[in-house]
């Protein structure tokens, strides 16, 4: 069956036939090390290298744990939750917006030696204080060049990553515990930060560091459609992936091993429910990524410092660059006289 539907996308690699047949001709025996070798991260590389698009890879994927599932649910749940943490790349070639290349580029070493690298840019009339851009999943600093020259206009330095796993920076995998520990590095080695803006992943990681910070009232934090509740993004993947209920028991007992807190814990909502500082949080009614309902109730008892922006229309994506929406940020991060 595997091998039938790949027969017609061969031709851009036949290493899919390959690994196909491979799991429809192994089905007895098939030990733990053997699944070693049908490596998620090296498959989505391959064919992101040979222009598959990321509907098809998804066709790929869902045929491919329905099969393991079969034989090892367990197993097929881990390896959900090593997908859930790779993004797929982007071999497009990415041309460096003009801006980029007035920037001193930059490098932090996290805690395991993946080196994240990043640019600053100086203003000719710094204000002192320094705005840190932290960009969602499967994206990178590229996409907020229009945010760069209205900062510095306002004296800010400015500093924007690629998170690990991400654009030009080292890693394999990304979940909120391991940007999060990327946003720390930066504040220790290239720091120190003041304020912060993040969308998506990045907003709701900036949620979490938010929770803890020092000074909190003498800092600014823009979170721009929020992953809100970790619950929902993982909700939204398993119905995606269509796992069944032994692979979610995998998957999430892949979760615990890497924090001591439960799933519920990650939430934007919840980091920010006793944050004394001042927040822009930025959604779409229409968000689909991050769905606006997971805010509604928050939104009716959130504390007064937090102010909402709330949009209809613009999505997920649009939402951070569209021109009206960028004015309020700026105009919520101008120095006080």
């Amino acid at each position: 069956m595997v091998v039938t539907i790949f027969a017609k996308i061969a031709l851009k690699g036949q290493w899919v036939k390959h690994n196909a047949r491979f799991i429809c001709q192994n089905t007895k025996k098939i030990s733990r090390s053997s699944w070693r070798g049908l490596s998620l991260r090296s498959n989505c590389k391959h064919m992101a290298t040979v222009g598959f698009s990321e509907r098809i890879y998804l066709q790929y994927l869902r045929t491919k744990f329905k099969t393991i599932s079969k034989l090892a649910p367990a197993t097929a749940g881990r390896m959900a939750f090593e997908l859930f943490c790779t993004p797929y790349p982007k071999y497009k070639k990415r041309k460096a917006p003009a801006i980029f290349h007035h920037a001193i580029k930059r490098t932090v070493v996290l805690t395991d030696q993946t080196k994240i690298h990043g640019f600053e840019w100086l203003p000719n009339k710094p204000n002192d204080q320094t705005v840190l851009i932290a960009h969602g999943y499967a994206s990178f600093a590229y996409k907020f060049e229009h945010y760069i020259t209205p900062l510095l206009k306002m004296g800010y330095r400015v500093l924007a990553f690629d998170g690990p796993a991400h654009g030009q920076s080292e890693g394999k995998h990304i979940h909120v515990v391991v940007y999060q520990e990327a946003i720390q590095k930066i504040m220790e080695q290239a720091g120190p930060v003041h304020h912060f803006i993040g969308h998506s992943l990045g907003a709701l990681t900036l949620s979490m560091i938010a929770e803890n910070i020092d000074q909190a009232e003498d800092r600014k934090f823009i979170l721009i459609a929020p992953a809100t509740k970790t619950t929902t993004t993982f909700a939204n993947f398993f119905k995606m992936m269509h796992l069944n209920e032994v692979n979610i028991a995998a998957f999430l007992s892949d979760v615990s091993s890497k924090t001591s807190h439960k799933v519920e814990f990650f939430a934007a909502d919840r980091a920010l429910a006793n944050y004394k500082g001042p927040v822009l949080w930025v959604h779409d009614e229409k968000d689909v990524v991050c769905p606006y309902e997971d805010i509604i109730n928050f939104k009716e008892k959130a504390p007064s410092n937090i102010k909402f922006l709330i949009t209809n229309g613009l999505g997920h994506n649009k939402v951070y660059k569209t021109a009206e929406v960028m004015d309020q940020i700026m105009a919520f991060l101008t120095p006080s006289k």
